[in-house]
């Protein structure tokens, strides 16, 4: 196999060169080399290549990667890279890109092929490639300077073969209809879908079974203001922890409100007054007659382990039906809300429709027809 010609950029001029000589690819292999310590993150090197050329960009030694701006922003081109959720963040950060390009990574790729997800690129190159690679350099300084050659050639093997795991990945997905797939789960994994926002309900807070009559009213107007918000609004929201202890506490000024765990300064800037004259209004209008007496909820109960078992079959089952891994398709955060949402109510397909993006294309056909296949536990 002829090696690709690398060339190391050490200079303003070369870096234009360089950008002159990638403008117009469609497809950019790419890697970076970085330093992190507590007080950040340092990019000291960046490896990339239309597919002959390697470019390895010194951007310790340049003054500005300014001059890639457009190759790497151009909405035609597509970056091909390798686990690469740090590294897309460091060059969006120093191109002061807002939006990410389109992503193909090709850990995200293997990871919609079969059932591994977080694999090494040097173990994904030896099982699709049959090339064995070394790993001499891995713990290297990246910040010394100069780089010594087998440093640089180490890191310029960290995309030599991109392209190629970048076709046959692509085919292998190409063919089970998954081309896209790939492409929005790459980008997720830089700009993750928010997790739906669940409405909350007194069923929310485990201790609300101890609120007297005026607190329980509270906890009521709460209730409705959080999920009268924007779902933006209920990320900045504090914790149904929080919530409850205001109900509990019943501030009845801003200045009160302060003073509870856990209350924000942009919570009490934004929403604080209203809050306190909604809770105040609440509380002192709470009648006897209206006092719903709660029965403590059971710290576990048998149909909740039914159905965190069948949660958790369903996943292995459809899984390896449609040779995903189980890591990507369906991670805690994404069967969280479904496995809330089925205690609720044990309707899976209103629980399926918060399956988002990519995941509802995948997978909601194959949870419907496991379901049928494998009915939910009765309660």
């Amino acid at each position: 196999m002829t090696r690709a010609r690398v060339e190391l950029i050490q200079s303003d001029a070369g870096l234009r060169s360089a950008a002159s000589e990638l403008s117009g690819a469609r497809c950019l292999y790419l890697d970076t080399e970085f330093e992190s310590v507590r007080s950040g993150t340092t990019l000291c090197l960046l490896q990339l290549s239309r597919g002959d050329t390697t470019y390895l960009i010194d951007t310790l030694r340049v003054e500005s990667l300014h001059p890639l701006s457009e190759v790497l922003a151009d909405a035609q081109a597509e970056w091909v890279l390798h686990a690469g959720q740090q590294d897309v963040a460091l060059l969006m950060s120093r191109l002061g890109l807002r939006e990410p390009p389109r992503l193909f990574d090709t850990q995200v790729a293997w990871a919609l092929l079969g059932p591994e997800y977080s694999v090494s690129l040097s173990y994904l190159q030896y099982r699709v490639l049959g090339i064995r690679s070394g790993k001499a350099h891995q713990a290297d300084d990246w910040k010394r300077r100069p780089l010594p050659a087998s440093q640089l050639a180490y890191a310029a093997a960290d995309i030599e073969h991109l392209p190629a795991l970048r076709r046959i990945l692509g085919e292998r997905a190409t063919a089970l209809g998954r081309a896209e797939v790939v492409c929005d789960a790459s980008l997720e994994t830089v700009r993750p879908e928010p997790e739906p926002s669940l409405p909350l309900a007194l069923e929310s807070f485990r201790n609300a079974w101890q609120l007297e009559p005026p607190s329980q009213a509270a906890l009521h107007g709460l209730i409705q203001w959080y999920n009268a918000l924007a779902p933006a609004d209920q990320k900045r929201a504090p914790e149904s922890k929080t919530l409850l202890a205001i109900a509990a506490r019943l501030p009845r000024t801003v200045d009160e409100l302060s003073r509870i765990k856990g209350v924000s300064r942009g919570f009490l800037q934004e929403h604080g007054a209203h809050v306190v004259r909604e809770i105040v209004r609440a509380a002192d209008q709470a009648r006897a007659a209206d006092h719903v007496v709660i029965e403590p909820p059971p710290y576990a109960t048998f149909q909740e382990i039914r159905l965190e078992a069948w949660l958790t079959l369903a996943r292995a089952e459809i899984c390896a039906e449609l040779s995903v891994a189980p890591e990507l398709a369906l991670p805690a955060r994404v069967l969280r809300p479904l496995k809330l949402l089925l205690l609720l109510n044990p309707d899976l397909e209103a629980a399926a429709v918060h399956l988002c993006g990519w995941r509802k294309t995948l997978l909601k056909d194959a949870f419907l027809e496991f379901a049928r296949r494998h009915p939910l536990p009765a309660s």
